[in-house]
């Protein structure tokens, strides 16, 4: 398991096998189910997550898609959203969660499968004491779109 950190504070945790060389993919399938949404925030997206996802894991491809390719199968587990003022208290997260099925009848050496968390963490704050306080606002679409591209690029990544 590794954590990766960028800014402005996406955490990225990945548990798997080993990376395997350039895989070439037929079909990506992403499913969820309303038990995967964690807060009222998130609820508003459980109809476009699997869509959305897809489609970004799908444009990060298209020079690996073949007819004889890997099947990639992700299973969003987790989805709950926040805006800065509840992730600042520690009130609401942000956090993608989803298992992913790499399978290839064609070729045994392409099959992984490992669970992938994404989640937003606000970087803390450190000021003088003279300082004013001035919060710098982001709204959980931003959260939400950051999410599902830094979870397309770490499933894709896997695949290069």
């Amino acid at each position: 398991m590794f954590k990766t950190l960028a800014t402005p504070a996406i955490a990225i945790l990945l548990s798997s096998t080993a990376a395997f060389a350039t895989t070439s993919v037929r079909a990506v399938e992403v499913d969820v189910d309303l038990e995967a949404i964690q807060n009222e925030n998130a609820a508003a997206y459980w109809t476009s997550v699997a869509d959305d996802l897809e489609n970004a894991i799908v444009a990060r491809l298209t020079d690996q898609i073949a007819d004889d390719g890997a099947s990639v199968i992700v299973d969003i587990d987790e989805l709950s959203l926040a805006n800065s003022f509840q992730s600042v208290l520690g009130i609401e997260k942000s956090e993608l969660v989803g298992s992913v099925s790499v399978n290839n009848l064609q070729d045994n050496s392409e099959h992984q499968a490992y669970t992938l968390t994404v989640s937003y963490e606000p970087a803390p704050v450190v000021l003088s004491p003279d300082a004013s306080l001035v919060f710098i606002t982001r709204s959980t679409s931003d959260y939400y779109d950051e999410m599902v591209a830094t979870f397309a690029d770490h499933v894709t990544e896997k695949l290069k």
